[in-house]
């Protein structure tokens, strides 16, 4: 089983999102804790083949201000619309609701 993390998206013109910033969460090499990995930028159908796949799952990563530091949000599920997309429980609305993230557009 592999687990992710999504801290951010990037958005097209219409404002639709394309990608997301996809991190891999791995014991690290003491066994005591957890390593998370730089961001990959993922195509949303990427995102999504990738998390259809029963043996991995997917937190929002987001950033606390007062600790100063990266926490696990909520599960990530695709949803099988037409296309599939991503989206979070928490607020049960059904549609891709990823928008509170970080739009990577104004960084890289």
């Amino acid at each position: 089983m592999s687990e992710y993390r999504i801290s951010g998206i990037w958005k097209n013109s219409q404002e639709v999102i394309t990608h997301y910033a996809v991190h891999t969460r791995t014991r690290n090499q003491t066994g005591n804790g957890y390593e998370i990995s730089r961001a990959i930028k993922m195509t949303k159908a990427d995102a999504v083949t990738l998390l259809q796949n029963p043996a991995n799952s997917a937190k929002t990563f987001l950033w606390n201000y007062a600790r100063a530091q990266w926490v696990a949000g909520e599960d990530i599920h695709v949803v099988n619309g037409n296309p599939p997309f991503l989206r979070t429980t928490r607020d049960g609305t059904l549609k891709d609701n990823l928008l509170h993230l970080i739009d990577y557009r104004y960084v890289y």
